[in-house]
């Protein structure tokens, strides 16, 4: 949905409680407190009172527009901005094109984020590719006082494995999904866990660089490696092409839109990139699609601050 559409559909907050409403409940709403359907709308208001359990409820209750002060017209802007960004926007830019202050346009596109976590509803098969790769800023070298020239040997921030970067470690189905995911180390044991929780080694074949990390997934499943080393990039359907074409893409939109981006944070901006990279090729409604998944989306945030750890909100345990 455009933001033409979005601004003439749902210019009021009524407008937008009915179509959330109707999303999440199709005119039978239900008390999130105790399941009860025995409710009653209070008049005037967007309110819900139960008459099992005695307490009034909304539509927003325990979702990512919950205690916000933001009007829902606004927030379905936002929303639709970053559905059509699909390289990403920045807090700044969403600040001037809603008009609202930065720290509410940054806190705003952190819960939209939250909403796109879709981890659990992934599983890879057919030929798959595994890969790493670094996110952090530029390498740094020191110079020399006298030409004040680059220094090759003393990078500060190196590139590549053994560098202080973040590891970021993505596996995609070919012409399907994508799955990332931020791993402290690049163990034989991390990676195993990812590639058996996201992939289904008995349908699969995966397709790796010579990372010493990854030899331990021939025990699982059919494994093969290109050798980057030796410039081997391609052995006849055998390569990685796929995933690092990803990784260009998550990189530029970083230093296009961002800038720079904070551990701690990083997370968030790698679901936006997954989420837009698995409905590239969304025909339906994508903007309908999003907010049932957003009505589903627990309080993710209390002010400005996390309810819990990016990586325990992000990485949550799947129920399979």
């Amino acid at each position: 949905m455009n933001i033409p559409d979005i601004h003439k559909k749902f210019n009021t907050r009524n407008r937008c409680i009915l179509y959330l409403e109707t999303l999440k409940w199709n005119k039978k709403p239900v008390c999130p407190f105790c399941d009860s359907e025995k409710v009653y709308k209070r008049m005037l208001s967007i309110k819900y009172h139960c008459n099992s359990c005695n307490k009034d409820f909304t539509v927003l209750h325990d979702t990512i527009f919950e205690e916000s002060k933001l009007p829902l017209s606004k927030w379905f802007v936002i929303i639709g901005l970053m559905l059509n960004a699909k390289q990403g926007i920045s807090a700044k830019e969403i600040q001037r094109n809603v008009g609202t202050t930065y720290k509410t346009a940054w806190y705003s596109a952190m819960r939209v984020r939250c909403a796109m976590i879709d981890h659990c509803n992934i599983e890879l098969e057919n030929v798959v590719e595994m890969d790493e790769t670094y996110v952090g800023g530029k390498p740094r070298y020191k110079y020399s006082k006298k030409d004040n020239e680059p220094n090759l040997s003393k990078l500060t921030s190196k590139r590549g494995r053994g560098t202080s970067k973040v590891p970021v470690v993505g596996i995609v189905e070919r012409k399907n999904k994508i799955v990332l995911k931020v791993v402290d180390r690049l163990t034989s044991k991390n990676l195993v866990g990812m590639l058996k929780e996201f992939v289904n080694t008995d349908t699969s074949i995966v397709v790796t660089d010579e990372f010493k990390s990854y030899k331990a997934f021939d025990e699982i499943v059919q494994h093969y490696t290109v050798n980057h080393s030796k410039k081997e990039y391609v052995k006849g359907m055998m390569h990685t092409n796929t995933i690092e074409g990803f990784w260009s893409i998550v990189k530029n939109s970083i230093k296009g839109n961002y800038k720079a981006i904070s551990k701690k944070y990083l997370p968030f901006y790698l679901v936006q990139a997954q989420y837009n990279y698995n409905h590239r090729n969304y025909s339906a409604n994508l903007f309908e699609k999003f907010l049932k998944q957003a009505l589903e989306t627990d309080k993710p945030m209390i002010g400005y601050k996390p309810v819990k750890n990016v990586n325990k909100i992000v990485y949550k345990t799947c129920k399979k």
